[in-house]
Parts: C-alpha cells; sequence; structure tokens
C-alpha cells in the first residue's frame, strides 16, 4: 500500500495542497502532522505555586539570523541557574523564519527551517538542562506555517524535539502563575510607534475590564520597558538579536537583554513586584 492510500481524507486534501511547492519527505511529514487550523490559540494553562515566584522571560531570539547573539543567550542560561530559575517563558519569533522578500536570505547565519530548528534544538537542549521553557511563537515563526501554506509549526516541532520545551500556542497565550495571578504572553503583528511605551500602553488599555491579566510580557519590537497600568504589570520583553539591516534603516533599536521576575503572591494576587533586565552588550 503506498503512502497515499494510507492517508485519511483530510491528510490527502492537504497533501495535494502543498505538492507543487517541492517539500522533501520529511518536511511533508511535518506538515501533516499540523492541524489545519491552529488547536492551541487564546488557552489558559495552570503552572499555580504558592508564595513567592521568580521565572525566566526571553524574547524575540531570531535564531538563524546573524545578529542573533548566541553568547547572550548562554549568558542568559548561565544567570537563570544561578539565580535557581527553573520556569522560564518565551514571548515569541524563537526562529528568524524564511520571510520570501528580497534579500532576507542574505541576512541569515542559518538559511531555511532544517538549519534554524536544529540549532535552536541544540542550543536548548545544551545549555538550558534542568530549566523548563514554554514559549508562543510570533511572526517570524509562523512564516514556515503560513507563507505558500507550508504549514510547518515551529512550536510543534520544539515541543516534539525537547523534553524541556512546551508549546503554548501561537500569537498569545494566558499562564495562570498563582492563585487570582495570570500573565499573558503575547506577540503582535504590527510595526513599532515612534515612543516606546505606545504600544505596550495600547494593549493594555485596550483589555476588558475584569479579564485583564495581572501580568503582560509583549514581544516583537525588539524594546525593554517596565510600565504598571490598570493594575497591569506590563512589560516590552527585550530581544537576543542585534539591530539588523531592515531595523537599522527604519531607525528602530534593539534593546538586547532578558528579564527575571520576582514576585509575592498572595490574597490580593500580586502583592509586589520586582523586574530586572539584563542588558546585554557587544
Amino acid at each position: 500500500m503506498s503512502l497515499e492510500e494510507k492517508l485519511s481524507t483530510e491528510e490527502k486534501r492537504i497533501l495535494k495542497t502543498v505538492k507543487k511547492y517541492n517539500l522533501t519527505n520529511r518536511e511533508l511529514g511535518l506538515v501533516l502532522k499540523q492541524p489545519s487550523k491552529s488547536n492551541v490559540s487564546n488557552r489558559t494553562y495552570n503552572h499555580s505555586k504558592t508564595g513567592h515566584r521568580r521565572i525566566g522571560i526571553l524574547s524575540d531570539t531570531h535564531i538563524g539570523h546573524e545578529k542573533f547573539d548566541e553568547g547572550a543567550l548562554i549568558h542568559a542560561a548561565k544567570t537563570f541557574k544561578r539565580k535557581k530559575i527553573t520556569d522560564v517563558y518565551h514571548a515569541g519569533d524563537i526562529l528568524e523564519g524564511m520571510s520570501g522578500r528580497d534579500g532576507h536570505i542574505y541576512e541569515l547565519a542559518q538559511v531555511g527551517f532544517h538549519q534554524q530548528i536544529d540549532y535552536a534544538t541544540e542550543l536548548f537542549e545544551r545549555h538550558f538542562k534542568g530549566i523548563d521553557i514554554y514559549g508562543i511563537t510570533g511572526n517570524h515563526d509562523q512564516w514556515y506555517k503560513k507563507k505558500n501554506n507550508g504549514g510547518v509549526c515551529v512550536g510543534t516541532e520544539l515541543d516534539h524535539r525537547l523534553d524541556n520545551f512546551t508549546f503554548l500556542g501561537e500569537d498569545e497565550a494566558d499562564v495562570k502563575l498563582a492563585k487570582g495571578v495570570v500573565m499573558k504572553l503575547f506577540h503582535p503583528g504590527d510595526g513599532s510607534a515612534y515612543a516606546t511605551s505606545y504600544k505596550l500602553q495600547k494593549l493594555i488599555e485596550s483589555l476588558e475590564g475584569g479579564k485583564k491579566p495581572q501580568i503582560i510580557v509583549e514581544g516583537h519590537y525588539h524594546k525593554a520597558l517596565y510600565m504598571f497600568i490598570r493594575n497591569v504589570h506590563g512589560l516590552e520583553g527585550g530581544t537576543l538579536c542585534g539591530q539588523s539591516q531592515f531595523m537599522k534603516l527604519k531607525k528602530l533599536p534593539a534593546h538586547k537583554g532578558y528579564w527575571i521576575l520576582d514576585f509575592d503572591t498572595g490574597k490580593r494576587g500580586v502583592e509586589n513586584f520586582s523586574p530586572t533586565f539584563y542588558p546585554f552588550y557587544d
């Protein structure tokens, strides 16, 4: 019996759609393993613990880009271990991806899905032993799924490959960290604003009353910032990728570094909150 004869009707439909993109057998297998629509978006995960919490925050690593800073990622892993952090949350754009725009391929140190995912797997496996990483995917990761309807999900593949990586969803996820304490990871898809604080402020202002998280971590903009408005502790997640030529031409800086969040939880939810940004200088 041939491979196609073993497939379900839905799998045959997907295979017919993607055949024209000349994928390898392994790539076809990855596509067929993915749901036709995301089933992991907008979910709430229960990671509740009582008392004091200390967690690590990463965002916009862009593994595969020539400006991705491997040393900064290793520095973050060492700091997390020194601070006895076992839970790290990633706010998206784990990989650089393949945009298809003219000239983008010349910005890459690792070209294509396999080189980038293999590199990321090696880094997280080698340097984050004893640390659980929970991540969402951003627009760069999703290029592998959405460009030409390729269907490959970076988050699902990392989850399959790594014992210490858990995929939380595309674009956003809510994580219950304690009773009455929810942290939202969010990765938007629009452009930067003139003022560094504007995008985070507007995001928090847009949240529906009564359903706001107590903590929100926003990726995508490569900025580092903390603000407290509407009783929400808001952070821009920073990046571990230096300023690309694309960003330079648009006069956009890259705030390279990572966060550690210390806070106590109690009857009022977050009782106190101490965010520390660890800038990484070239």
